[in-house]
């Protein structure tokens, strides 16, 4: 077994305390002590001469624990005589001491799991003085000990020089955390020949709880310890709150002695350090010494252990301040208010002026200008952190930034003269693909990772441009106001795209540079997430199987557009045409110049040349600019004719 000395207790307690572990299993002892160094590296301090001026303090300590010991030798030292090591007595416990010198909770945490797993220690222990301190001990043991450690762990607190063994209880809740804690007690108590009680804290369902508590709890004293069962006490509690019901049991067995738990499903320590059951028994005076035990990490646990430990070498990890600074400028920034308004109806207003004059530049400039990355910035951060204010916050900004753009795109339309008709820049949003998920999950990937490092936030508005947030809303608003209902659609999905795929990608990024919530993440989040992964994988099924109605990726052909010119001849030129693909067939918007109106017939032959050239069906919207003599002209339109 092995034991890493922590820093807030007495060297002498933690050893005497590892030698009991260690005693009751009949397994050798590796001592692990931290030593701050620069330089990662392990050395093993002989063990062999307490009077030796390099032997460190805690060095000098083993061994005196050693020579006063029977059962505890030092590691036997090669004998070159004999070619090898002398025959070790066989009921003698080897003690070792490794100095794991480093810098860095990261490399000492893999630092012991290598040990761990070098050594195959079946069992691993560290102590504190108290269960809410908030140092590097606890960190330690959330990141190692409560999510990668392969072996049984065994967490002590409240220790003292002289520990009491006069008693051993164990709280035996169900699953293989009580199990392995009813296991150790058992241990534990015949090791010291003393009393052992096992508890069971049953919630009061009714006149029958004690008796149901009492058969729970003798299967579960038949799983852990097998059907022959040592001698014990049973005791159960009818009692709504586990901390309320274990110290009740360890007062009626007197108040004293060791109590023995297992760890929650929310982890060793609880949901959060300081308020799991555990800690609130071990509160107070003349509370008792808790033992808390682990069965070991799941082997999901140790694969993400050797995920994050492979993305932490590679990938430079955020800063304490770097990571309070992000979180405190997303979450202002994703706040709804009247700053986050006026953005959005003035980027709004440029990209729909932008989209109606059929200027990209004008486009990329409310790209610029709009809000709407910070939130989704916010989602995914709230996600991978498990801050469902932060996600609340986001989420409104979200859409409430969504009504406000289409509303304004909608009365942009309205109240533009002469805007009648989609134009290529409004064309170009109404029928997303596959490649724009892809573009906006690198767009978020970028995003979020700009914002985790200071000196490249000025990547931001490139990112921005590439995300293209507000001008689909802009367009998905410009079509409805000019009825073209499947325009409108379009567009609005390759916003939903760009968003669900932003958020998703937002997580993996802050994820990768080290903002992750440690323990058990929240049902929330997880749900959340699960339906994003689902959001995403549907839409790219979707667009994987539908037909690809982006006019920017069809072009019609300089000999349709030349037999359009003869079929007018020369009381009529063409202006432009617009054609698009949907599920009806082939859209086309045809724009023409003269000084009458085009008649009907004009369109039916037009509609009658472009089906035989694309071979399906095809609707037809004329549109004729009609011009006078005088200064300006006019347009009227003639609608697709059937």
């Amino acid at each position: 077994m092995g034991v890493v000395l922590g820093t807030d207790l007495d060297v002498e307690i933690q050893l005497r305390w590892a030698v009991r572990l260690a005693e009751a299993r009949s397994l050798n002892l590796l001592i692990l002590q931290h030593v701050d160094s620069k330089e990662a590296t392990t050395i093993e301090p002989s063990l062999h001469d307490p009077t030796a001026e390099k032997a460190s303090p805690v060095a000098r300590q083993v061994m005196e624990l050693i020579e006063a010991s029977p059962r505890l030798r030092a590691p036997a030292i090669e004998d070159s005589a004999t070619n090898g090591a002398p025959e070790a007595e066989t009921d003698t416990l080897e003690v070792r001491l490794k100095e794991i010198r480093c810098d860095g909770m990261r490399v000492l945490r893999d630092q012991v799991l290598a040990q761990i797993r070098k050594n195959k220690l079946t069992l691993c222990t560290t102590a504190r003085r108290d269960l809410v301190t908030t140092d590097v001990d606890v960190n330690l043991e959330r990141q190692l000990f409560l999510r990668f450690a392969p072996c049984e762990v065994v967490l002590c607190y409240g220790l003292q020089p002289s520990t009491d063994l006069s008693r051993v209880m164990v709280g035996a809740a169900d699953g293989r955390h009580a199990a392995a804690a009813l296991r150790l007690g058992n241990d534990l108590a015949a090791a010291a020949g003393t009393a052992f009680t096992a508890v069971r804290v049953n919630p009061n369902i009714g006149p029958d709880a004690e008796r149901v508590g009492a058969r729970r709890l003798d299967g579960e004293l038949r799983k852990a310890l097998g059907e022959t069962l040592p001698e014990l006490a049973r005791q159960v509690v009818v009692d709504d709150q586990i901390n309320r019901g274990l110290r009740q049991a360890w007062e009626d067995n007197g108040g004293d002695g060791l109590v023995v738990l297992g760890a929650s499903r929310h982890g060793i320590l609880g949901s959060q350090p300081g308020r799991g059951a555990s800690a609130k028994l071990a509160k107070g005076a003349t509370g008792p010494v808790v033992v808390i035990v682990s069965a070991g990490a799941p082997i999901r646990n140790r694969f993400r252990a050797i995920v994050e430990g492979t993305i932490e070498r590679h990938v430079p990890q955020i800063d304490r301040e770097n990571r309070i600074s992000l979180v405190d400028r997303v979450q202002s920034s994703s706040n709804w208010d009247f700053d986050f308004f006026t953005l959005m109806v003035l980027s709004t207003t440029i990209a729909a002026s932008g989209l109606e004059q059929n200027s990209a530049a004008v486009v990329i400039g409310a790209m610029l200008v709009a809000p709407l990355m910070t939130p989704l910035l916010g989602m995914g951060l709230a996600l991978v952190q498990g801050n469902p204010v932060l996600a609340g916050i986001s989420l409104r900004a979200v859409l409430l930034g969504l009504g406000v753009s289409l509303l304004v795109g909608f009365l942009t339309g309205l109240l533009t003269p002469g805007f009648d008709e989609p134009t290529r820049e409004m064309l170009g949003r109404g029928g997303p693909g596959v490649l724009d998920l892809f573009v906006a999950f690198a767009s978020g990937l970028a995003a979020a990772y700009a914002s985790s490092r200071p000196g490249l936030l000025a990547a931001l508005p490139g990112v921005a441009i590439a995300a293209a947030l507000v001008p689909p809303i802009a367009t998905s608003g410009l079509a409805l106001s000019i009825g073209d209902l499947h325009l409108a659609v379009g567009a609005l999905l390759l916003f939903v795209i760009n968003m669900v795929t932003i958020v998703l990608a937002t997580m993996v990024s802050f994820w990768v540079v080290g903002l992750r919530k440690v323990g058990r993440a929240s049902r929330w989040s997880l749900t959340a997430i699960g339906v994003l992964l689902l959001a995403v994988l549907a839409l790219g099924v979707y667009l994987s199987v539908r037909p690809d109605d982006r006019p920017h990726t069809r072009h019609v052909p300089v000999d349709l557009m030349t037999s359009m010119q003869e079929l007018l001849g020369d009381d009529f030129r063409l202006g432009s045409v617009a054609v698009a693909y949907d599920e009806l067939g082939v859209q086309l918007n045809v724009r023409v110049l003269g000084k009458t109106l085009a008649s009907e017939d004009v369109a039916h032959d037009i509609r009658t040349l472009t089906r035989k050239h694309f071979n399906a069906p095809v609707r037809v919207r004329l549109i004729t600019e009609v011009q006078a003599d005088v200064e300006g002209s006019s347009s009227v339109g003639h609608g697709p004719p059937g």
